[in-house]
């Protein structure tokens, strides 16, 4: 992601952006839109405060997992805190800026919400992104930066194993673009 550090005020008033925008449109209606259900193992790459973490955790249920990546370890603090506070045990925190050292094809879910954007290598996150996901498994893109075509064309660049499942469009240029593993 940015090379460039966040202080904690910077990162104090991200967070703050973030509730605010969170008011406006739901995450957990975002998640969804995913088909997201109990049981499932979700990475949110690129987790920020935990605006998708948390919901996904509540979605998937004690049965599920959620881990949070985030290369920032401010963010994994605010996670873990938010977990806490709402007696969520099944969120684990991942700091990193590529590799997960999650086991090959455990994951039903990836989110890369707001983030793709800013990815200084996409490929190597987005390697990463298919060596974790199950086949079949789904791979779910917002961005307020790139349009349909450029995400599209930032996904068939790093594999040519996730292929376009639906599209949707989003209020103000809010994207959410499912992708599949396929064999």
């Amino acid at each position: 992601m940015n090379d460039i550090p966040m202080s904690s005020l910077s990162f104090k008033f991200m967070g703050l952006f973030f509730k605010f925008r969170d008011l406006l449109t739901s995450p957990t209606k975002f998640l969804e839109r995913t088909g997201i259900g109990p049981g499932w193992n979700v990475l949110d790459y690129g987790c920020g405060t935990g605006s998708y973490s948390i919901p996904a955790a509540q979605l998937v249920g004690p049965m599920g997992k959620v881990y949070a990546a985030d290369i920032h370890p401010l963010a994994i603090n605010e996670v873990q805190k938010r977990a806490i506070t709402k007696g969520l045990g099944n969120i684990y925190t991942i700091l990193t800026d590529s590799k997960t050292e999650l086991s090959d094809a455990s994951i039903d879910l990836v989110l890369l919400f707001y983030v793709l954007h800013d990815f200084r290598d996409p490929d190597l996150i987005l390697a990463e992104v298919e060596r974790v996901l199950k086949t079949g498994g789904l791979l779910a893109i917002m961005d307020h930066r790139f349009d349909r075509d450029k995400v599209i064309s930032t996904i068939s660049h790093a594999t040519k194993r996730l292929k376009p499942r639906k599209s949707e469009n989003g209020k103000k240029k809010k994207i959410l673009l499912i992708f599949s593993k396929q064999p």
